[in-house]
């Protein structure tokens, strides 16, 4: 009686310390506890996650026992072939975000249990993957970023250099982690108990990287590919208390254009309009031929030409923020330059369909793509990812208008946001005016194109009026002074104030946004020679494009009719009139 009591009561007990970690959740699975070797701060759980389903919560746990008892990873040849099949049906499950982070630090304890031992075994787990799939989950994305650069640390040889296959995945993870986690900093990235683990040498050489982001991206360290078997690696460097770049690809992302001469030893970047010359060991350079000088010299290194950062930033109208605690330089456009002006806030929703339509990169960015790509500028690819912002403008201005240089470009928008194809529609529409009816049922019934554009072009003078199809070429206004930013002919404030004349048309002759954009298709069915007389223009590729724009939570902000109520606020200093003169050579 007494065993079968004391049985009964151990049995009583186990029950009882199961039910923690077995309590009903809201999805009906388990509640989710961290493992003994985390920080329960650092753990993520993941809404509807299937590591949270009962048996693979129950493998996971008996997985933990292993590793806090010493354990490695299960394997085949381990003897213990039940729970070797229960860990080979978690990793069967890896693409589930939680089921990838609970592996995840189950192989960080893993690897530590062998490094006691004297082995090195790396940690295994797409954290990155999780992250991307648990988007929007905070905290839990964050800290998988977290995780995923502390993975990349421990699996990297720092000492291989730029050049060594591991240093560019720990560089790519520590990058994200800037990039997606805001409590991110190099010393959270080493406070646990496994990064105590890495050897001092490591810990050093992590610390004395320097990370520098444009717009957000990391640029140095980075490995550039030139094709698929070559990779081109740059980083930054402290010298004299200041921070040190390879000039040619931080400039290059900026739009400029970078030469080196070797008689003289002199860098020349040039961009918009203005111009500037640096010497290899000297402090005076020069702008738009104009001395100043500097606080440190230019040097070269390993066939690079190294600039102070902060000069190249601020010499093309960047702001430069220094992050010690991140090991970051920050550089961002400076758009305070441009306050109190709104005309950015008119030129996005403006250029949006082209920018949707390119699939490009980013509907809210002023360009309409990230300045970053993973090539270099000037590389022969296509795709959105590798091609930079620099070659994206140059592209669509070359291609498809003939655009190739500053002049050319603010000539085309000053000329045509006043003279555009709504010049041609009111011709068009004057010619089929002066039409007797006989005329114009004999052109109207014989057939071709001017069987219907003559109809279509009357029925869209009686629906728009003077305004005829006047936000076709204001849109376009808007794209073409977006990509001149991005392929570095003019600069952010000089694209904003060629941009002021078409959102000063375009409040004048409108109310809304979705006025605007109904007159902006029916300017390009017409010019697209699309017979619309009978069609809905908001059923058409670009209506509904426009139509899913809006109830997109990240561009629907865009298009905020209270600009159509307030006032057009001009850039200071810099005007589309000034500029015209300019170019003209006034």
């Amino acid at each position: 009686m007494k065993k079968l009591l004391a049985l009964l009561l151990s049995l009583a007990m186990a029950v009882s310390l199961a039910v923690p970690a077995l309590a009903a959740s809201p999805s009906g699975g388990v509640t989710p506890t961290a493992p003994s070797w985390i920080d329960p701060a650092e753990y993520a759980v993941f809404a509807g996650g299937k590591a949270y389903e009962p048996e693979n919560w129950a493998s996971i746990l008996e997985l933990r026992k292993l590793a806090e008892a010493g354990g490695l990873e299960p394997t085949r040849e381990g003897g213990d072939m039940v729970l070797y099949n229960r860990y080979r049906n978690l990793t069967l499950m890896a693409g589930d975000p939680s089921i990838t982070f609970e592996l995840a630090m189950l192989s960080f304890q893993y690897a530590s249990n062998a490094a006691r031992q004297g082995q090195h075994v790396k940690v295994k787990g797409s954290l990155e993957l999780a992250g991307d799939l648990s988007k929007g989950q905070e905290p839990a994305w964050h800290l998988c970023y977290l995780w995923n650069a502390r993975a990349a640390l421990w699996n990297a040889d720092l000492s291989e250099g730029l050049d060594g296959k591991s240093l560019p995945h720990y560089i790519a993870a520590f990058g994200l982690a800037l990039k997606y986690y805001p409590n991110f900093t190099t010393e959270k990235l080493l406070d646990c108990q496994q990064m105590r683990l890495l050897p001092q040498e490591t810990i050093q050489q992590a610390r004395s990287l320097l990370f520098v982001t444009l717009d957000g991206d990391l640029v140095h360290p980075r490995a550039v590919r030139y094709s698929s078997s070559s990779l081109d690696t740059s980083t930054a460097y402290v010298r004299d208390d200041r921070t040190m770049v390879p000039v040619r690809r931080l400039a290059e992302l900026m739009g400029a254009q970078v030469s080196y001469d070797d008689a003289t030893q002199q860098v020349t970047m040039e961009r918009a309009k203005d111009v500037i010359v640096m010497t290899l060991g000297q402090r005076t350079a020069l702008k738009n031929g104009v001395p100043f000088e500097m606080d440190v010299v230019p040097y070269e290194e390993g066939g690079r030409t190294y600039v102070p950062i902060r000069y190249i930033a601020e010499f093309f109208g960047q702001s430069v923020e220094w992050r010690p605690e991140r090991q970051q330089v920050d550089i961002n456009e400076n758009k305070d330059a441009v306050s109190p002006s709104n005309l950015e806030a008119w030129a996005l929703p403006m250029g949006a369909m082209l920018s949707y339509l390119n699939k490009s990169g980013h509907v809210d960015r002023f360009g309409g793509k990230s300045r970053f790509g993973s090539a270099p500028v000037g590389s022969a690819v296509s795709n959105a990812l590798e091609t930079t912002g620099a070659d994206l403008g140059r592209q669509i201005l070359s291609d498809s208008w003939d655009i190739s240089s500053r002049e050319e470009l603010i000539d085309t928008i000053t000329r045509m946001t006043a003279h555009g194809h709504n010049d041609s529609f009111f011709e068009a529409v004057e010619v089929g005016n002066s039409l007797s009816s006989a005329q114009y049922n004999e052109i109207a019934s014989g057939g071709g194109v001017d069987a219907y554009m003559f109809p279509y072009t009357k029925q869209l003078s009686e629906k728009w009026g003077g305004r005829g199809i006047l936000c076709w070429d204001l849109f376009r206004m808007s794209n073409l002074a977006q990509w001149g930013y991005l392929a570095g002919y003019v600069t952010y404030p000089e694209a904003l104030a060629l941009v002021e004349p078409a959102a000063r048309l375009l409040r004048e002759n409108f109310s809304s946004w979705d006025e605007a954009y109904e007159n902006y298709l029916d300017g390009y069915h017409w010019w697209a020679r699309i017979d619309g007389r009978d069609a809905d223009v908001w059923e058409s590729e670009r209506g509904q494009a426009y139509l899913e724009m809006k109830d997109d939570p990240n561009f629907g902000p865009l298009f905020d009719d209270a600009l159509f109520q307030a006032t057009v606020v001009p850039v200071p200093g810099v005007t589309a009139q000034q500029l015209s003169q300019e170019a003209a050579g006034n």
